[in-house]
């Protein structure tokens, strides 16, 4: 019965919204709420470190991501191996700048990826007239990274991973006619003769400290780079990084 009288109330008062609940139901409810409000506010200080803030309004998963989220360049020096044509071929410097991310999966270890713009050059004959070959790629990095236990503060971290790359764009420089004259068989490279991608794995040793990232890395592509040749391509390179969000942290 008692059920029955405390339903009664809201029915003769439902135009009036909330004013079914009486003074003490409101106050069991605003004493919830305050609460809860407190719990929150003390786990938000607790785990403050870990917490980006936008307009005041606490996003830490947002936080989570963001924080390992990196602008990349550096230079490189390329070229060509296990050509089976031998012609004075030479390595040549080049750049790449792109945006990764990392991913903490368990423990010490993490994932990466994201996206390069990356030129890797190449030269031949560079004691005769010489040609030089400039090509322009959109890498494709998967790699897994795993945190070494030697000087904690600058986070030293062993990679290795798979490199999906398009190739973009190549230009040859050089005096064919000077080549040919010299050589009426010798090999020539021609852009419509390259591969329109390749498939390669890179590895290294990175290190941070605070928001900067530095990063010494191998690759080494598995696709001919010509048609006509063995030969493919592969890269040295030394970048450094910026974490962008990591100020952001309280």
């Amino acid at each position: 019965m008692r059920i029955l009288s405390l339903a009664s109330p809201c029915k003769k008062s439902m135009d009036d919204g909330f004013a079914c609940l009486d003074s003490r139901g409101s106050r069991k409810i605003l004493i919830l709420a305050v609460f809860f409000l407190a719990i929150n506010t003390l786990h938000a200080q607790e785990n403050g470190s870990d917490s980006l803030t936008f307009s005041s309004l606490n996003k830490s998963s947002l936080s989570f991501i963001l924080d390992d989220t990196y602008l990349i360049g550096g230079v490189n020096s390329s070229g060509i191996y296990y050509s089976n044509s031998f012609r004075d071929l030479s390595y040549r410097p080049g750049f790449s700048f792109g945006l990764e991310q990392y991913f903490p999966l368990k423990g010490k270890v993490f994932l990466s990826s994201g996206f390069n713009f990356s030129q890797r050059n190449f030269s031949y004959l560079k004691n005769q007239p010489g040609i030089d070959v400039s090509n322009f790629y959109l890498d494709l990095p998967i790699t897994a990274a795993i945190e070494l236990p030697i000087m904690r503060d600058l986070d030293f971290r062993i990679f290795f991973g798979a490199v999906i790359a398009f190739r973009l764009n190549s230009k040859i420089n050089g005096d064919y006619d000077a080549v040919l004259n010299q050589n009426p068989d010798a090999f020539i490279y021609e852009s419509s003769d390259f591969h329109s991608g390749d498939f390669g794995w890179h590895f290294g040793l990175s290190a941070e400290y605070k928001r900067v990232l530095f990063r010494l890395r191998s690759y080494s592509g598995f696709v001919k780079f010509d048609n006509k040749d063995q030969g493919m391509i592969s890269s040295f390179n030394f970048e450094v990084g910026y974490f962008l969000f990591r100020s952001m942290k309280k």
